[in-house]
């Protein structure tokens, strides 16, 4: 980076870190954690400790928003810096407060080993030391970036802080306390916070559970199935989600940062989610 481009991004992290929206966040996202602890049903804090993070998300995208709708302010054509390096700059700058979202998340993660893993399934096929697997810790770090991502594209699309601030509160609502809507068969592969483990149709409720391998992970008949359902965590099926989530976040920058980067990363973008999104379904349980 040149001299003023690496003085801008400084400046952007400086006032990106300051920012109010990300630190009430990472807050609200603790509290939705803690609030699923009673485990209302087995699995439930396996699956809500990943959709929980998206408060943060949430916080991180206001701060983008807040950074990139500067650029919505004119600045003379003599300025040392372009718009496309302003851009890139800023969102270098948000690099630092990316980092921050990594360190708590890693901070769970480790946490969770410590206490030895969370539970998992229905008797007899049960655990307690259920750990989630890599691809599916780096989903919410991948999520961290496209939040800025997303926030940046949203300003140079609606052009109005408040209208992209709604739009992303609606969003990163709907696709956390409400992510069982977007976790079906299908919206699964294309829904940016994937949810596992995923439930496979074993058996009709009658059905005898010693009957299944010993080592299955079962969820019974109850008010939301009537069958016997096998609980399976795909790590190769969130691996190549991360990939899609790195072909989103391409496709947002490729929006935020004007200039001749924007046709590869629009190329790039295009064949990491469709790539992601095929291969999601191919290895799928």
């Amino acid at each position: 980076m040149t001299t003023a481009t690496h003085e801008l991004a400084r400046m952007e992290a400086r006032l990106m870190l300051r920012h109010p929206a990300p630190w009430t966040g990472a807050v609200l996202s603790a509290l939705m954690a803690w609030n699923i602890w009673d485990e209302d049903w087995s699995g439930e804090r396996y699956q809500m400790l990943i959709a929980s993070v998206t408060p943060l998300l949430l916080g991180i995208s206001l701060a983008s928003v807040s950074a990139f709708g500067r650029e919505l302010v004119p600045v003379a054509d003599a300025a040392p810096m372009d718009r496309s390096r302003r851009s890139v700059a800023r969102l270098v700058g948000a690099l630092p407060l990316v980092g921050v979202a990594a360190v708590l998340i890693a901070g769970v993660f480790i946490w969770l080993r410590a206490i030895g893993g969370l539970t998992l399934g229905d008797e007899p096929g049960r655990t307690v030391h259920a750990h989630h697997t890599l691809p599916e810790m780096l989903q919410p770090v991948l999520l961290a970036v496209l939040a800025v991502a997303i926030g940046a594209a949203m300003v140079h699309v609606l052009r109005r802080r408040l209208a992209a601030s709604i739009l992303l509160a609606l969003g990163w609502f709907l696709l956390g306390p409400t992510y069982w809507i977007f976790n079906g068969p299908v919206l699964t592969f294309f829904s940016p916070v994937q949810v596992q483990p995923m439930t496979v149709d074993i058996g009709p409720p009658e059905t005898d559970p010693s009957t299944f391998p010993a080592g299955w992970l079962l969820t019974g008949p109850g008010p939301y199935q009537d069958y016997w359902g096998r609980v399976v965590v795909s790590p190769a099926m969130a691996a190549w989600h991360d990939v899609y989530l790195v072909g989103v976040i391409a496709l947002a920058v490729a929006v935020a940062v004007p200039g001749r980067l924007r046709r590869p990363l629009v190329a790039l973008g295009v064949v990491l989610v469709a790539a992601g999104v095929v291969m999601q379904k191919v290895v799928a349980p």
